[in-house]
Formats: structure tokens, C-alpha cells, sequence
């Protein structure tokens, strides 16, 4: 070989080992390159919180990651190779149910493809958890299938709590289907969501599936649907329950029901409204026992007010009667003592005058007596030792002092028998005026301290009546001015005739009434003073007593200004006994 030859060979030999030496380089850098894309897909596999687990054609594992070492407590290199079917899969039978499926998943001329399905695993303690597997084919260059990547997620938490919730919702349904209220909700587009039975058959449907998706449109009162979703949006939008309001609607058999309505919003934890719930009741028929208690209490009560006042006249009587015959009697058993009294009271009079003038004469001789100097000292210890000068002057005012008082008395206990009249219990003449003076004296205690009283009277003419009854209107319309007057006022009393009627008018300058309760104040119970203060029976008695005469009580009255009441009645007692 010649020298040119060998160097040839040479040069070509340091060429290949260049190349050699540089492709040993670029393969050093490749598997350098594949060692640390290695290394960081094993940090992410590892950092990865579900199971990342990779199985052989034979379903043994090749691969598995941190979180599925740590739930089947073994370290990786435990695991590598170990039969993944047979050994962490629950095996109730004994055998693998999975690994036949998923040798022939692989064994097949597949393509590349994705599986997910739902299968447990058996944790280091023994314990399964379900898990929800995403499983890729691993493939070689050439595409056949050299095993799977499955990622798994632990769900049994999830499915506990799908399935918690799932039975609560059956619960709720079952509870909800079973009360004797209407229950239905909606989506924010009114459309329903669901509803129990009676509701579902209200709007006549055959059941409550038969409801979801459709609109009040469809329903039975589909005339009366703009009304009700207003109403849905209303609640909606105010985010404002309402509740316990009462409303009409028709039903699908065409009849008018009248319902107890509840709505609310549906919120969800984001404070956000999807929906609304409504809940309602037939109250129909509650109506129609409420409306006939209505009547039966209105009866009971027009009955009850005519026992009171048959019971109220009736005790009115015998209490008159009694105060009647007490006031008889006292003024019987009183008469002649106070006779003698007024008479010896003015005997007395005299006599205390006669002496003064005795005394009067000796005072005009006291000169005459200057000379007897110890009997004059005698006589003037005798003057001042009994005050002369003031029992001169007081003893004969306390005389008349004294007539006015017996008189006094003896004027009560005859006004006290003019009010009750017990010797005139049947219809008889008699004059207003002085029964109302009668009553006046009998209530003046109570009036004086707060009224002034101001008389007008026009002198009536007597007429037929029961003076006692009218004297206890006098007493209570007396009784009613003075109790509204809240200081001092004026309680006026008038009196007037004509050819028909006679008329006595009792007015006061008190706080009055209000015009919306003016129309009630003759109606048995109502009253315009606090409670406890007042029955509600004074007027009503008094305008049956009225009545009972063929008479009429009217009141006028301004607030502020005071009130007027008017008692009416004929010269003539009604000739068709209805009076009596």
C-alpha cells in the first residue's frame, strides 16, 4: 500500500472517529435531554393529586405516582410489576372481572383512545374508594398498543354525598306530596321545576312529572296566568317573601276557589334568585264556616244584647224600686222630726231674738250701773268670758244656717223619690224639667268640681211617659258630658215644644267624638273611652228606653268642641199599645 493509500486511510479512520466521538456526543446529549423530560414528567405525575398509575400489556404496573403509592401504602419500587387487577381491586369471587376486558382492550389492533369509567381500589388499610378512571393507549412508533396511562379520582366522598343528597330529595318529594297544601317552584323563566300532587291535579295535569318544563300558560288557569307570573316576578325581583295573602283562582273543573297563598324567592349561597316557591291552601271552605259564624254570632250577639237589656231594665227597676222605697220611707220616718225641727228651729229663732233685745235693753242701763264699780267688773268678765259681740252675731246665723240644711235634706230625699218614682211605675203625666233637675241633684257631686251648669228652659208641658226610665237616659247622657270633659266646661241644658213634640237637649263643650264613630255610639258594646272604662251599654239602654216611648236620642257633635245629645219625644203617648 503506498504512503499516499495509507494516509487515505488514515484521515478516513480520524473521520469516522469524529463522527463516531460526535454522535456519541449528540446521543449522551439526547439521553440527557430524555433523562431530565424523565425527571420533570415524574415531578409533575408526582405532583398531581389523583392516582397516575400505568399498566403493561400484561396489566402489570410499569408506572405510578406518588398519590397512588401513599393510598395503596407502598413505596414504587414495591409496586413496579405487581398485578394491578388481580391485587388492588376489590375480588369478591375471587377473580379479576376487569382484567379480561382490558387484555382485550389491548390486545386488539386499536387506535389510540381514551376510556373513562368508574371502578374502586382497595387502599393500604383494606378499605375501597371508588374512582373515576380517564385511561389513554400507550402506543411504540409503530402504533401498536404497549399498554395504558389511567388517571384516577377518588369520588366516593362525591358519590356519598350525590347519593345523601339524591335520597333527601326523594325524602323531600315523598314529604312534600304528602301535605295537604299545594307546593310548586319555578326557574327564573317561570317555568316549573316541580310540584306535589294536589298541585299537579289543580291544574290538571295526571301527575307531578307532567308539570316540569311547562308554564302557567298550560295550565287550568291559564286566563288568570298574567296575574300570577306578575306576581312570581314580583317576589323575584324584591328578593321579599309574601306570605299568608288570600286570593281567587279557577280550577280545571271550572270551580272558584279561594286560596291561602305563601311565596318566596329561591336564593342560592351566592345570594343569587333562581326561582321562586309558592305554596297555597283551599280556604274555601273555611270561608263559608267563617261567613256562617259570622251570621250565628251576629244572631247570638242581637239575642244576647236583648237578654242584657231585658236583665239591665229589669235590675234598673228593682233598683229604683228599692231606692224609691227607701227614699219613701226615709222621708216618711224623717217628715215629721224634721217638722218639729224647722219649727222649733224657728221658735227658737224668736226667742234668741227676743233676748238679744233683752240684752240690748240691759246694755242701755250699764250707765246707770257706773256707780257699783265690783258689779260692773262682774258683768263685763261675764261679756267677755262668753264673747257676747260674737255670739250676738253668730247665733242667729247658725239658725238660718240650720233651717237651710234641714230644708237641704228634706229637698234631697224628695228629689231622690221624683227620680226613682216608685209610686208612678206605670205611664203617668209628668214634666221633663223637673225630672231633669231631679236627676241633676242626684249626680251634682260629680259635676261640680268640673262643670258649670247654664239653663235654658223653655217650661215644657207634661206628657205621658214612664218619668222613672227617662230619668236614667237624663242620668247617662249627664254621666256622659261630665266624663268628656277633661278640665273645667260648660254642660248646657235646653229644653223646647212644639204642637207634636217636646224635646230636652243635654250639651257639653268636651273633647267630642269622631266623625267615623259617630254613627256607632248607640250600638250595644261601643264605646269611645279606655278600656275598662266603659261597657258600651249606656247609650244603647238609653236609646231603648227612648225607642220604647216612640221617641228619638240624635247626636251632634265636633271634635274639639264638644257634643249634643237630643232627646225627643210625642205629647201624645201611641194609641196601638206598642209604647206600653
Amino acid at each position: 500500500m503506498s504512503e499516499q493509500n495509507l494516509a487515505d486511510l488514515q484521515r478516513q479512520i480520524e473521520h469516522e472517529r469524529a463522527a463516531r466521538k460526535q454522535a456519541e456526543r449528540s446521543l449522551e446529549e439526547k439521553i440527557s435531554e430524555l433523562t431530565f423530560a424523565n425527571q420533570l414528567l415524574q415531578r409533575y405525575l408526582d405532583s398531581v393529586p389523583c392516582i397516575m398509575v400505568a399498566l403493561d400489556t400484561r396489566g402489570c404496573i410499569s408506572m405510578i405516582n406518588r398519590a397512588g403509592c401513599m393510598l395503596l401504602d407502598q413505596p414504587e419500587s414495591a409496586l413496579l410489576g405487581q398485578a394491578w387487577f388481580e391485587r388492588f381491586l376489590p375480588q369478591p369471587d375471587g377473580g379479576s372481572r376487569l382484567l379480561p376486558a382490558f387484555l382485550q382492550l389491548v390486545g386488539g389492533d386499536v387506535h389510540p383512545r381514551e376510556e373513562l369509567s368508574e371502578y374502586p381500589v382497595v387502599d393500604g388499610s383494606g378499605q375501597p374508594h371508588l374512582m373515576a378512571w380517564h385511561t389513554a393507549m400507550l402506543t411504540d412508533q409503530a402504533g401498536r398498543i404497549v399498554g395504558t396511562l389511567s388517571s384516577g379520582e377518588d369520588i366516593t366522598e362525591r358519590k356519598q354525598a350525590e347519593t345523601a343528597i339524591a335520597e333527601s330529595r326523594k325524602l323531600l318529594l315523598k314529604i312534600i306530596d304528602t301535605v295537604p297544601a299545594r307546593v310548586f317552584w319555578k326557574d327564573p323563566d317561570l317555568r316549573f321545576l316541580g310540584c306535589n300532587t294536589a298541585f299537579a291535579r289543580d291544574a290538571g295535569m295526571q301527575s307531578s312529572a307532567d308539570m316540569i318544563g311547562k308554564d302557567d300558560y298550560q295550565m287550568a288557569w291559564a286566563a288568570q296566568a298574567d296575574f300570577y307570573r306578575a306576581d312570581d316576578r314580583a317576589v323575584m325581583s324584591s328578593g321579599t317573601p309574601r306570605l299568608n295573602f288570600e286570593e281567587q283562582q279557577t280550577t280545571a273543573s271550572g270551580e272558584t276557589v279561594w286560596l291561602r297563598t305563601s311565596k318566596v324567592p329561591l336564593v342560592n349561597d351566592d345570594h343569587e334568585t333562581f326561582g321562586v316557591l309558592g305554596i297555597y291552601e283551599d280556604i274555601t271552605e273555611y270561608r263559608r264556616i267563617e261567613a256562617d259564624n259570622r251570621v250565628h254570632v251576629a244572631e247570638l250577639t242581637a239575642l244576647n244584647t236583648m237578654l242584657i237589656e231585658a236583665q239591665n231594665q229589669m235590675l234598673r227597676s228593682v233598683k229604683m224600686a228599692s231606692v224609691g222605697q227607701l227614699a219613701a220611707g226615709v222621708l216618711q220616718e224623717i217628715n215629721n222630726p224634721f217638722a218639729f225641727i224647722n219649727s222649733h228651729l224657728a221658735a227658737l229663732k224668736g226667742h234668741v231674738a227676743d233676748l238679744l233685745g233683752v240684752l240690748d235693753a240691759y246694755r242701755q242701763a250699764e250707765p246707770a250701773l257706773a256707780v257699783h264699780a265690783d258689779l260692773m267688773a262682774a258683768i263685763e268678765r261675764a261679756k267677755s268670758a262668753a264673747n257676747l259681740d260674737f255670739v250676738r252675731q253668730d247665733i242667729l246665723n247658725l239658725i238660718t244656717e240650720s233651717l237651710d240644711g234641714v230644708h237641704r235634706v228634706k229637698t234631697i230625699v224628695e228629689n231622690l223619690r221624683d227620680f226613682s218614682r216608685v209610686d208612678s211605675a206605670e205611664w203617668h203625666q209628668a214634666n221633663l224639667e223637673k225630672g231633669l233637675e231631679s236627676t241633676l241633684n242626684i249626680v251634682w257631686n260629680e259635676i261640680k268640681y268640673k262643670a258649670t251648669i247654664k239653663r235654658e228652659y223653655a217650661g215644657l208641658p207634661e206628657i205621658e211617659c214612664l218619668s222613672g226610665q227617662l230619668n236614667q237616659v237624663f242620668l247617662n247622657l249627664l254621666a256622659n258630658a261630665v266624663q268628656a270633659i277633661d278640665e273645667r266646661g260648660v254642660i248646657t241644658l235646653r229644653t223646647g215644644f212644639d204642637d207634636d213634640t217636646v224635646w230636652v237637649e243635654v250639651v257639653d263643650t268636651g273633647r267630642g267624638i269622631d266623625p267615623e264613630q259617630l254613627d256607632r255610639v248607640f250600638e250595644p258594646f261601643f264605646t269611645t273611652k279606655p278600656a275598662g272604662k266603659g261597657t258600651g251599654l249606656g247609650l244603647s239602654l238609653a236609646y231603648s228606653i227612648v225607642h220604647r216611648h216612640r221617641g228619638q236620642l240624635e247626636v251632634r257633635s265636633k271634635v274639639g268642641k264638644g257634643s249634643a245629645f237630643r232627646v225627643t219625644l210625642p205629647r201624645k203617648r201611641a194609641t196601638d199599645g206598642s209604647g206600653s
